[in-house]
């Protein structure tokens, strides 16, 4: 029924401003609705992609070509726009301008995380409009101690035990599926099964000191667990698309004991683990933070659905010492029938989504059919190599390197040595492929009226497209 719904027209739909509310708001619903943990986990990723091309798709068709009916019913054509919950970019927002009223903008750019001058009431929705240099999962100048003094950090429109910001009601415990703006980053969950629906999961939670509340995403980096400000997790510039789930049965009383576990977590972990099942608080995963966040509240924990199970992926894998082949995937948190999908923050970038996971589905195929061979490394991994053993061993040349590059004996990530030596080079190569591929898909899916993930990745320029682009001198052929 959905995807018939994607296929229709937007020109039929559009004759009549009902009728096109109507069929937006149906969509919308159904795909809130999908029971997902009863759905195939590859017919969720085909059904994320058809209605991400729709969303987009229809916005600018909105803007660009508006309906007779859009000068004189305005605020029909904004109510879409909310139900969407579609980025407007820049190029956009000029020609919505001159369809809508100056108070209707506002409160449009509002619900996009942007304040307006002439309209200050609507600058809670808007949240804090300012943003930090952070990037997901790498360091940054700003830790929570830090950011939180910025007063600004605490301006969003609470509404009891959480706060709206981009279309969603937020509360604490909320998992956020995330396909972040980091080239490279789907290396962590590619080679796993189920398919993975996002690269990265983190969870929304309100920190409190005496001089106010500071919503947050508690998330992993490279040297542990962190909070970032909400605005800046959600903005274009952070994440490409995040899908928001949560607990079918949580209360307040949940959410009181989740603010008060996130600080408490931030402060215990001292760096990431690769093992995504560990049971030891001081080193965590992406996924893990939410399994001790929602433990400590009083809620049942997530299952493990996911595992590594390619016997070729296995032996690759099994050569860089990691053996962790139980996966605690972000995907388990869509599948889990204890939890329900409450929104979406989709930020228009639908060409860098498709380039990652053509990209990440051809490096996944690439190490199931291919044999890892160490000595063909980038010369970068011996020197990576050699400085983490320094450091671990705490050697005069370790703690010189440590006051370089910020990594110490205790927050070095939890794994093996070989797999933490490489594994940054690797995403780097997959990042560099997904630009290339990026560029090669311009202007591609201008053409299709309804995107479909299957029809695409089987059409012959595609396959060109990401032949070139995705090569990995240490993956060796099995003949």
């Amino acid at each position: 029924m959905l995807n018939e719904l994607l296929k229709q027209s937007y020109q039929e739909q559009a004759v009549d401003p009902e009728r096109c509310l109507t069929w937006v708001s149906q969509i919308c619903t159904d795909y809130l609705g999908l029971q997902r943990g009863r759905v195939d986990a590859d017919q969720l990723i085909q059904l994320k992609f058809a209605v991400i091309f729709w969303r987009s798709s229809l916005l600018r068709s909105l803007i660009q070509t508006p309906p007779a009916w859009a000068g004189v019913r305005p605020e029909i054509l904004a109510e879409i726009f909310t139900q969407l919950n579609t980025y407007i970019t820049e190029p956009l927002r000029r020609p919505l301008a001159g369809i809508v009223n100056r108070e209707l903008f506002a409160s449009l750019m509002a619900q996009q995380g942007l304040t307006s001058s002439d309209h200050p009431q609507h600058d809670p929705l808007a949240g804090p409009g300012i943003d930090l240099q952070i990037v997901a999962n790498r360091s940054s100048s700003w830790p929570y101690e830090r950011w939180r003094k910025i007063g600004r950090y605490g301006a969003y429109r609470f509404d009891g035990d959480g706060v709206q910001y981009r279309g969603i009601l937020f509360r604490p415990g909320d998992v956020l599926l995330a396909n972040v703006n980091l080239d490279g980053n789907g290396i962590y969950t590619a080679l796993s099964d189920p398919r993975g629906f996002s690269s990265h999961s983190a969870f929304f939670a309100i920190l409190q000191d005496a001089a106010g509340r500071y919503p947050a995403v508690i998330e992993t980096y490279e040297k542990g667990v962190r909070a970032v400000p909400l605005n800046v997790f959600l903005g274009p510039r952070f994440s490409a698309y995040v899908e928001v789930y949560r607990y079918r049965e949580l209360s307040s009383h949940h959410t009181e004991r989740i603010n008060a576990a996130a600080l408490a977590i931030m402060r215990e972990v001292n760096g990431y683990n690769f093992d995504s099942e560990d049971t030891d608080r001081q080193y965590m995963s992406c996924t893990s933070v939410g399994r001790f966040l929602h433990s400590d509240a009083g809620l049942r924990p997530v299952e493990t659905k996911s595992y590594i199970r390619d016997p070729q992926i296995v032996s690759n894998l099994e050569r860089l010492g990691y053996t962790c082949f139980s996966f605690f995937a972000p995907v388990d948190y869509m599948l889990d029938e204890k939890l329900q999908c409450v929104g979406w923050v989709d930020n228009n970038q639908f060409q860098s989504l498709l380039a990652r996971e053509l990209v990440d589905r051809k490096f996944r195929s690439l190490f199931s059919k291919s044999r890892l061979n160490p000595e063909r490394f980038p010369s970068r991994y011996r020197v990576n190599l050699w400085a983490i053993g320094q450091i671990r061993r705490g050697t005069l040349v370790g703690r010189l390197i440590s006051m370089i590059e910020g990594f110490d004996k205790v927050n070095l990530p939890k794994g093996p040595d070989t797999l933490l030596a490489v594994i940054t080079l690797a995403e780097a190569q997959l990042g560099r492929s997904i630009r290339k591929t990026e560029q090669l898909l311009s202007g591609l899916t201008t053409r299709y009226s309804h995107f479909d993930l299957d029809e695409f990745l089987n059409g012959t320029t595609v396959t060109r497209a990401i032949r070139d682009p995705v090569k990995l001198d240490w993956l060796e052929r099995v003949d």
